[in-house]
């Protein structure tokens, strides 16, 4: 909640009454949402990017710090314990949400009085080692 990854406060859907945080032992958070009118529970996790995941929370946030940090995902499956399945979605999942968050705080180069130089580069290597560099050799093109 200090850092925004979880809400810090909520109100009913139902009724708009503010909700507490209450203790919950036989929640796998520890904690739920509670409405103080209508007495509907929420899990703690709504509003999140937790929310999509029946993982607990120390599981996730350990999962998505070693997918940040280039822990291989064999690595990943042997040390946690992770199955191939939850380890391919969850790297998909934290590369959507870098995509979203790079295309949302991201802007335009250049501008009025600026200049910005495009150059073409072919990354890749010679095919059985043969021929030149760079010129039919297999590799992708990029900006």
């Amino acid at each position: 909640m200090e850092s925004g990854l979880l809400k810090d406060k909520l109100n009913c859907a139902k009724c708009r009454e503010p909700c507490s945080l209450i203790k919950r032992k036989k929640s796998s958070n520890g904690s739920i949402w509670r409405c103080k009118k209508c007495r509907g529970e929420k899990s703690l996790r709504i509003g999140s990017w937790f929310s999509c995941s029946k993982l607990n929370l120390q599981e996730i946030i350990l999962l998505t710090w070693h997918l940040i940090s280039g822990t291989k995902t064999c690595d990943i499956e042997r040390d946690l314990g992770f199955s191939s399945a939850t380890s391919a979605d969850w790297r998909q999942f934290v590369r959507e949400h870098v995509l979203d968050h790079v295309e949302l705080t991201s802007s335009k180069i250049g501008g009025v009085g600026k200049v910005v130089e495009v150059d073409e580069s072919k990354f890749g290597k010679r095919k059985y080692h043969r021929g030149h560099y760079g010129r039919r050799s297999v590799g992708i093109w990029g900006c």
